[in-house]
């Protein structure tokens, strides 16, 4: 990463391949195969070029459970957090006012209206509460990644009543971890952006 770089500078440059692979720790060839296998998200310049986001390439770290640099993760993370009831979500959005430098939050209150907004938002972390009435949480899991579109999207389910049974279900359909309901603000941020949420008090 160039020196003396500002969070506002690096949130919004492209990464070469080899600048990305200087971050990740890791050689340039591993980095053009990650992205070649669909791991790593990358654009291609006219001239056949890798340009990687900041945003993505924080996302590919926390997926892997890699330490993200702070002036990487200073580059706020869009969250979608799906629950059907109000009180929860207007709290949670309460409670990241403090916290809205390194989380964007959107919520949605069913699976449907979840994947509706998928399209258009297209968040970075997708925050699944399992019991909606429309379409489980589960159901809303298979079927993302079950699209070539949607794959690869980091998606993380919460339930009230979680048993080894459900935990099981939802990491073999792609979840990257399973939470028991109520989760904090706090642990929100952590798990969206990879870093503990700062202190604000």
């Amino acid at each position: 990463m160039r020196a003396k770089e500002t969070p506002m500078q690096v949130s919004e440059r492209l990464f070469t391949s080899g600048e990305a692979a200087e971050i990740l720790q890791a050689d340039t060839t591993s980095v053009v195969k990650w992205v070649n296998d669909g791991l790593l998200v990358a654009y291609h310049t006219p001239g056949g070029h890798r340009r990687i986001r900041p945003r993505d390439l924080v996302a590919f770290m926390r997926a892997h459970g890699m330490f993200v640099p702070p002036e990487l993760g200073a580059t706020r993370v869009k969250v979608l957090l799906v629950d059907d009831e109000p009180r929860i979500l207007g709290a949670m959005k309460r409670a990241l006012k403090a916290h809205e430098g390194a989380v964007e939050l959107l919520t949605a209150r069913t699976g449907m209206e979840a994947l509706v907004m998928l399209g258009s938002e297209k968040p970075d972390v997708l925050v699944l509460d399992i019991v909606m009435p429309d379409m489980d949480g589960l159901e809303v899991l298979r079927r993302l990644k079950g699209r070539k579109e949607t794959e690869k999207l980091d998606i993380v389910i919460l339930s009230g009543n979680l048993t080894a049974a459900i935990k099981r279900k939802a990491l073999a359909l792609g979840a990257r971890a399973v939470y028991d309901k109520p989760i904090s603000a706090a642990e929100l941020v952590r798990l969206a952006t990879g870093r503990p949420a700062a202190s604000h008090g």
